[in-house]
């Protein structure tokens, strides 16, 4: 094997591992951003009310601009965003469960 022919191999397979790394550091920015966008849109749009705490997949995806499985991973690797799963998926930065709405108000007397 020649010189320039080591040389040429080598140096291809050093741009295919940067590029590698490159591509793995370029999506873990994006995820990052990602659940930034959603928590930050998620402590603007929702609050800590009843019915007004937990949201689903879509409506977040619809108000970040975000497609759906970006922002479902972003939700999922957030630990600041807790998941209901009771008749659908809903995620919330204010608790878990959705609150009743006899939480604050209490029972009504008539």
């Amino acid at each position: 094997m020649s010189k320039s022919v080591l040389i040429a191999v080598l140096s291809s397979v050093v741009i295919g591992v940067l590029g590698w790394v490159a591509a793995i550091s370029r999506g873990r920015v994006r995820d990052r951003l990602d659940r930034r966008r959603v928590h930050r849109w998620l402590r603007s749009q929702t609050r800590d009310e009843p019915g007004e705490s937990h949201v689903d997949i879509p409506t977040v995806a619809k108000g970040t601009g975000l497609p759906e499985d970006r922002v479902r991973r972003a939700c999922v690797s957030d630990q600041r965003i807790q998941r209901f799963s009771g008749s659908s998926e809903q995620w919330s930065v204010w608790r878990k469960e959705p609150q009743s709405v006899y939480e604050k108000r209490g029972l009504l007397v008539l």
